[in-house]
């Protein structure tokens, strides 16, 4: 009815800075503070053009009159019709959170159209402790497949927009899960299963039964049709309202991700919700943005990442301000648009964050289209296989998602440009004909028609990087019992070795391995240390016989199956033999500069588990030697963030500093039957405080990028022209000092 609206310019098209305000207690502490004239007031000072709000909160109380639906929240004064009045005459876009399906009111009304555990127990979104019995829930969640989404969900979103006016609807916390353990099992569901299926539903968790995958890609589904009915009847109340799904990219086993891939056709936008931030390294804010934009497989839509407002959980605390600064200016660079959020409870009691708020929003709105990141410069592309996701590692999505994370903190760390592509898009020719480099981390997942893609695309001059389990599956669960691309590479697959630690022997012919130890060590102590003392999966290598391609690295067993030194049961054993099995393999591709590289181990995963630069080696110096250079670079420490973007005539380069005084992330050892009580806290997340500035930093342009005219560089936000040099086919552009961030727009000079 309405899709397919592909160039149409909409609201959200242009650079948007959104406030999200929630009122979220059941007893309104602070709602009688809080009106319309508060809000935009507030979105107006931080420099905000979007708010959003809840239409209808968890409790099942809405913020607007004549709701034929819910009763309206008895101790608001907020009227939503009024802000959205109001903010249109401002210039102030607000958007209201519609169809959660965490609903008190509709829970005890009606119990049996809540979602329901196997065994009966209520579905809920909080978070209750995992020994405590869940007894009237503040936030129990309605099944989707109950009368409540035709009498209540449709509606409300209906209802919402066309009471309020509001300019879009965001569905928040739409959940409805495809994993045992939050799965639904309401009778509506079991029904409903057996209708469209003809199976029992499935109450085990074995992927080898036929019922089980069909369950599972079955609530996929369902929550793909649940959100077309409700887009309609969003297009229906207005046509030009944003209609938007909060996936949570790194939440919830990251389920949401293939559901923005399924529903990428309906959806005008996507809130990438990243709560995890504060516990994690910068650069997962980064992962947010890059991989939603990817599923969602169309630049122009935006993509939105939230920075909290709050220090962790502590929702009535700020954090250092540096925080909130240099976590939106991450996710301004990493091509998303900044979103912050912050309770009501925060806002009276501890509003120190808004002043970072004030300060970055304002200079994003003085940069104007500087700060646009539709078009980024393309090199590397990453892909993400929501199949290999959602198939290959069901159980276990951290051992593939860390596989790809890691190759995109070496990526950044190499500072060239990169992007995260759906592996559904890389066989289209408008996808990778704009990249030399398509990684594929442990890929396990891949069709024959990606297949075909991967082939074109290293005929055509492209490089292609893959890793461990590459191609071993199709998407229809059967095994290939080889590597895809088996004979690009020039190599025989014989299986698998699972020896818990081995060796990469690098083969110092290559004259690529310079100043590392000729055994780089794989493998890990188990984190559970329940049955094993070290993960079987993470040393796992795959047997590959090399046949007709150059071996960068062989591999080499360890002497044990643990180490004996030291702890005596975590520690690496000492290496052993030599193996005649290529670890590290490269072959050119035909005739136009194409080839392939592959790493028969988890290669990402030990760099985003371990970090050690021994690994980013491993990459940096086959990247340099075998590939096209890349169009543009910066030489800075691995802390500095660099992300490029085709902006008007010329290029912007953005450059976050993410070098910290004091960042502490302590990881405990796990236990042992020898454990003791804990000397040290094992629960440490130590804030940053302070950013290190950086002297001498060097951009490198190519002549590809911008040409052969005369090149100028300035600073966007203070004005400054940077010093700039000819150096044969490239141009060099100094940086003398980055503190937390600089926005440098290179063009041709005017």
């Amino acid at each position: 009815m309405f899709e397919g609206s592909v160039g149409v310019l909409r609201w959200w098209n242009k650079p948007l800075r959104v406030l999200q305000f929630n009122l979220e207690d059941p007893y309104g502490f602070y709602a009688y503070r809080v009106d319309e004239d508060l809000l935009l007031n507030l979105a107006l000072k931080l420099h905000a053009n979007t708010i959003v709000v809840f239409a209808r909160d968890a409790w099942g109380r809405v913020f607007y009159d004549g709701s034929k639906l819910y009763p309206r929240h008895p101790n608001s004064k907020l009227d939503l019709s009024r802000l959205v009045e109001k903010a249109r005459e401002a210039g102030v876009h607000v958007v209201v959170m519609s169809a959660h399906t965490a609903n008190r009111y509709i829970y005890r009304l009606h119990p049996k159209w809540a979602q329901r555990t196997s065994n009966g127990e209520v579905v809920v979104l909080e978070h209750y402790p995992t020994r405590a019995k869940i007894s009237d829930p503040h936030w129990p969640l309605i099944c989707i497949n109950s009368p409540a989404m035709e009498e209540y969900f449709i509606p409300e979103v209906e209802e919402s927009l066309r009471a309020t006016g509001a300019d879009g609807v965001l569905l928040d916390s739409f959940r409805y899960m495809p994993d045992p353990e939050k799965a639904c099992y309401c009778e509506y569901c079991k029904t409903r299963f057996k209708r469209d299926t003809g199976f029992d539903l499935p109450t085990d968790d074995s992927s080898d039964e036929e019922a089980y995958r069909t369950a599972w890609e079955w609530r996929e589904n369902v929550v793909v049709e649940a959100l077309r009915k409700l887009w309609r009847a969003a297009k229906l109340a207005n046509r030009d309202a944003m209609f938007f799904y909060n996936s949570h990219p790194a939440g919830w086993s990251g389920r949401g991700n293939v559901i923005v891939e399924k529903s990428r056709s309906i959806l005008d936008a996507v809130f990438a919700e990243a709560s995890e931030a504060d516990t994690n390294a910068p650069g997962m804010l980064t992962m947010a943005a890059k991989l939603t934009r990817g599923l969602l497989g169309d630049p122009s839509k935006p993509v939105f990442v939230s920075r909290n407002l709050f220090y962790l959980l502590r929702t009535t605390q700020s954090p250092p301000l540096v925080h909130i600064r240099q976590g939106i200016r991450e996710v301004v660079a990493a091509g998303g648009q900044p979103w912050v959020l912050l309770f009501s409870s925060q806002l009276f009691e501890d509003p120190r964050s808004l002043e970072a708020v004030e300060q970055v929003y304002g200079e994003l709105e003085e940069a104007g289209e500087y700060v646009d990141t539709r078009d980024p410069v393309s090199y590397v592309a990453v892909a993400f296989s929501t199949e290999t996701h959602e198939k290959a590692y069901r159980e276990a999505p951290s051992f593939y998602v860390g596989e790809v994370s890691g190759f995109t903190y070496m990526l950044s760390n190499l500072h060239v440009p990169w992007s995260i592509v759906s592996l559904k898009d890389i066989s289209r020719h408008e996808v990778w004909s704009r990249h030399k480099i398509m990684v594929l981390p442990n890929t396990a997942v891949l069709s024959d028609e990606c297949t075909r893609g991967l082939v074109n695309f290293a005929y055509s001059g492209g490089y292609i990087v893959a890793s461990h389990g590459f191609g071993i599956m199709k998407p229809d669960y059967t095994y290939t019992h080889t590597l895809a691309l088996k004979d690009l590479m020039g190599v025989e697959f014989e299986g698998v070795f699972r020896f818990g630690y081995a060796y990469v022997h690098l083969n110092r012919d290559t004259g690529l391995w310079e100043g590392l130890p000729q055994a780089i060590p794989f493998g890990d102590q188990s984190v559970s240390f329940e049955y094993e003392r070290v993960d079987v999966r993470l040393g796992e290598f795959m047997r590959i016989r090399p046949i007709d391609t150059d071996v960068l690295a062989w591999t080499r067993l360890g002497r044990s199956h643990y180490g004996y030194e030291y702890t005596l049961g975590r520690s690496t054993p000492a290496p052993d033999s030599v193996l005649n099995v290529a670890s590290i393999v490269h072959k050119k591709v035909g005739d136009n500069g194409g080839g392939i590289l592959y790493y028969s181990m988890r290669l990402g995963l030990h760099y985003s588990r371990l970090g050690h630069p021994d690994y980013l080696e491993l990459l940096r110096r086959p990247l340099e030697r075998y590939m096209a250079p890349p169009p543009i670079r910066v030489e800075a420490p691995d802390t500095v963030q660099s992300e490029f973007y085709h902006v008007g005539e010329g290029v912007s380069v953005h450059l976050v500093n993410h070098t910290y005084n004091q960042r502490i992330l302590h990881a405990p050892t796990g236990p042992s039957k020898q454990s003791t009580p804990g000397f040290s806290p094992t629960y440490m997340v130590h804030p940053a405080r302070t950013v290190i500035p950086v002297e001498n930093i060097e951009i490198t342009v190519s002549e590809e990028l911008l040409g052969t005219l005369d090149i100028q560089a300035v600073d966007v936000l203070s004005g400054e022209e940077l010093s700039t040099t000819r150096d044969k086919n490239v141009v060099k552009i100094k940086v003398p000092l980055l503190e937390e961030y600089r926005l440098i727009h290179i063009r041709p000079r005017r």
